[in-house]
């Protein structure tokens, strides 16, 4: 029984200073932006430093500072680099960390969207160093979640009376507090 289930089973290892290509996890290659077809998507990236050992089956490497992935890696996601010129696609777009990060200024107006029969409340958000033109609405609860930090209960409209909720002011009171 051992015999079979070690069929399948690998022993590697590797030194500090070996260039290794990277396999992402099926589940998060599949969250990135998907291909025409999936079948000709890149199966590995780099080829990437090992940096250092970590445990007895993980490697640190030296991934690009604009990456938002961590450097850590189980040694099963990792393939050896053969030859001295491998040609292999860089990471993708949706892994790097954005130069800009979006964060909310003002709540311009408010109202109440029905989606499949919920009753929704959304916020239009103008957005820190964008022109009033690129407002988005925005589900209030999205707004809570996202952006933890963007106090609501100084806004305008929450004076009293939210989204025709009586103890709105109250809830809020409680949420941030």
């Amino acid at each position: 029984m051992v015999k079979a289930a070690n069929k399948h089973r690998r022993e590697v290892h590797f030194n500090v200073g070996d260039s290794v290509f990277l396999k992402l996890r099926p589940h998060r290659q599949s969250t990135l932006k998907q291909a025409v077809h999936s079948k000709l998507a890149a199966r590995c990236f780099g080829p990437f430093t090992i940096s250092k050992k970590v445990g007895s089956v993980a490697y640190k490497l030296q991934l690009p500072k604009h990456v938002r992935i961590h450097p850590v890696f189980h040694v099963s996601q990792l393939k050896r680099v053969i030859g001295q010129h491998q040609v292999a696609p860089a990471l993708p777009k949706e892994l790097e960390v954005d130069e800009e990060l979006i964060e909310p200024e003002d709540v311009l107006q408010h109202r109440i969207s029905t989606i499949n029969g919920n009753s929704i409340s959304q916020l239009l958000i103008k957005w820190k160093g964008k022109p009033i033109e690129e407002a988005t609405w925005m589900a209030y609860f999205e707004v809570v979640n996202q952006f933890p930090s963007f106090s609501l209960a100084s806004r305008r409209f929450f004076k009293g009376h939210l989204y025709g909720q009586k103890n709105a002011w109250n809830g809020l009171r409680m949420l941030y507090s």
